[in-house]
């Protein structure tokens, strides 16, 4: 690897692309371009206003804001005099904003908006380091929203608060007017690559969050890794829609920093609501995302084909047949028979290709992290000539582990291991990784790191899994979340729970059975298939809830489930199951940023539902 630190490879990367577009943003909106000298720019004014706030080296820095042309010049800037920036998702609530403030022992907070400024505002008087704000909003919006404040009899409390606080553009010409070029330079070579870049903190899926401190070396090793897997997509002149949240490790590294060192020209997404209209309008041809994004765009296109005639929904059907049978001879080695590469160029002129310009048109590769990726979905899409490399990380390894790589994909697999890291499999399955990728440790909880990095170096991922004979990795499930039943029968909920979100009337689901008898689960319906069916249907109805408890609804689902069932094991299927009127959310704390399940606050949220689920079955079975 030629670059030691993020810092080092970003202003070597500069000198070498001036006039390159860097990143695309929407401002009133229309996409704005911006070229790394103009980025690099406002990042070294940014960078010499810290140092005119008299920031050193070290210290913690946090990041309260959306994905924003602004997030991307704050971390440039704090992590190049040597500052350790701290994200922080803006959906935190002020009492969670408070915990992160206070553990991570932050001097500042860059907020975005004045929403957030509020919510670090409740808390203020709780937090023990905190010596200053900074706002992100223009200066006349930050005016406007102050008048608001105090015309709603907010001012004094607003002015007790603006001791220390600032905008981001008067701290930006106040390093424009500095002279700190000198010493800008000086802080820059002075960054080492085992010093720590961030503290990124843990979601939370059980306990409380933990601070994971990486380093430049563990950022650098992570990227080196990823290059001999990705460079066949990931260089000058290819286009990167970005929309997952840069306060995780994966958009972090995958989808930032390994783009900056791939020279790929990045697009902030205006938000997930606006990402299929994005998509359109930036046509990339590489993007990070989760599965839960390809599971939406399936459903979706199942929906858009099912109001279609009956002769489109039968053309549907033949080529989604067709693009099976040409992605499992593409894979088996004995060459695609000529008939079926006719069929299958009968099938892209009629469906696929159409599919593809709903997705831009020029995406390569979709690279797939943060949950588990079904099998059939990837297929389905590889069959459409949509590429998905599913991979395999934590945010305490940079977070990078594995990917499959283009030309080798094995859809239920994570791929192979990266060139640096080494991976074992303990005796309960666990999956254990090695490597200069792996976390410095959890900030201040020397015990917890304790806990999951052995004396030989091992990291315990948590993760339950094997390496087949060809090298790939398998992850079967969450070490947590595996469901032991009271007969003590081992079940992964993940695989099951994928193949329920494959049926179009499935937009989410938890399976619950851990130390009980059998399996029970909790089902978000897909509404607009589900309306639809009502309305084919003359099924009467005064709303959700409504709708959701009529007995032709619930015949609809458990003959769903039923479909399942008769796929598993008897011990794995689902007794009983209880619709559910609202969806999933990361505001209502059922999931975390990357869309996965907090199945421990569901079981409390929905523990009546669910007892009543399994009383009912009891109820059942006397029978």
């Amino acid at each position: 690897m030629e670059y030691k630190t993020v810092p080092e490879m970003f202003w070597d990367r500069l000198s070498k692309n001036q006039d390159r577009i860097l990143l695309k943003y929407k401002s009133s909106g229309r996409w704005q371009d911006l070229s790394w000298r103009d980025f690099g720019e406002q990042a070294s004014w940014l960078a010499k206003g810290f140092l005119e706030l008299g920031i050193k080296k070290d210290d913690k820095i946090c990041i309260l804001s959306e994905n924003r042309l602004e997030w991307y010049l704050t971390d440039i800037a704090l992590i190049s005099i040597g500052a350790t920036d701290v994200p922080i998702y803006p959906t935190n609530t002020p009492w969670q904003i408070e915990y992160l403030l206070n553990d991570a022992e932050a001097r500042a907070v860059v907020v975005s908006t004045m929403t957030q400024y509020n919510k670090v505002l409740q808390v203020k008087s709780k937090l023990k380091a905190l010596e200053g704000i900074i706002i992100m909003e223009p200066d006349q919006t930050f005016k406007e929203d102050k008048a608001v404040f105090e015309r709603e009899g907010l001012q004094s409390k607003y002015k007790r608060a603006e001791d220390g606080l600032l905008s981001f553009s008067t701290l930006v010409n106040k390093g424009r007017t500095s002279g700190l070029d000198g010493e800008l330079r000086e802080r820059i070579k002075s960054v080492k690559q085992d010093d720590l870049i961030t503290i990124i903190y843990t979601s939370g899926t059980t306990g409380e969050p933990k601070g994971v401190m990486l380093t430049h070396s563990n950022i650098m090793s992570d990227i080196e890794g990823l290059e001999d897997k990705v460079n066949q997509y990931m260089h000058e002149g290819e286009t990167a829609l970005c929309f997952l949240p840069l306060s995780h490790s994966f958009a972090r590294t995958a989808d930032y920093y390994a783009m900056l060192y791939f020279n790929v020209t990045m697009s902030i997404a205006e938000s997930i609501d606006r990402l299929m209209a994005n998509l359109q309008e930036i046509r990339p041809t590489v993007m990070v995302s989760v599965p839960r994004v390809y599971e939406k765009a399936y459903a979706r296109i199942l929906e858009t084909v099912d109001r279609g005639s009956r002769m489109q929904k039968k053309v549907f059907r033949w080529a989604v047949d067709v693009a099976d049978r040409f992605v499992g001879a593409s894979s088996g080695g004995s060459g695609v028979p000529l008939m079926l590469r006719l069929k299958y160029a009968v099938g892209d002129r009629l469906v696929y290709s159409t599919m593809r310009e709903k997705l831009g048109g020029r995406i390569k590769y979709f690279i797939s992290g943060g949950a588990p990726l079904s099998p059939e979905l990837g297929r389905f899409f590889h069959g459409m000539g949509i590429n998905i490399l599913e991979g395999y990380g934590l945010t305490e390894t940079s977070p990078v582990i594995a990917v499959n790589d283009p030309g080798y994909v094995k859809y239920g697999t994570v791929g192979r291991p990266l060139k640096n890291c080494l991976i074992k499999i303990a005796q309960d399955g666990e999956i254990l990784v090695k490597g200069p990728m792996i976390m410095k440790g959890y900030y201040n909880k020397p015990d917890m790191t304790a806990e999951v990095i052995d004396k030989d170096g091992w990291f315990h991922t948590g993760d339950i899994g094997f390496i087949d004979d060809k090298g790939y990795l398998h992850i079967t499930d969450r070490k947590k979340d595996l469901i032991v039943t009271a007969g003590g029968k081992n079940i992964a909920p993940q695989p099951i729970e994928n193949m329920l979100k494959l049926n179009k009337f499935i937009e989410q689901t938890a399976m619950i059975g851990d130390k009980r008898p059998y399996c029970v689960a909790l089902i978000v319906p897909n509404f607009e298939a589900l309306y639809e069916y009502a309305r084919e249907n003359q099924i009467p109805y005064k709303g959700k809830g409504d709708l959701i408890e009529k007995p032709e609804v619930q015949q609809l689902y458990k003959g769903v489930i039923d479909g399942v069932n008769g796929h598993l094991a008897r011990y794995e299927t689902i007794k009983k199951f209880k619709l559910l009127s609202k969806e999933f959310s990361e505001a209502t704390g059922e999931l975390t940023p990357t869309l996965k399940v907090k199945r421990r606050i569901l079981m409390e949220k929905y523990g009546d539902a669910i007892e009543q689920m399994y009383r009912d079955v009891s109820k059942e079975v006397n029978l």
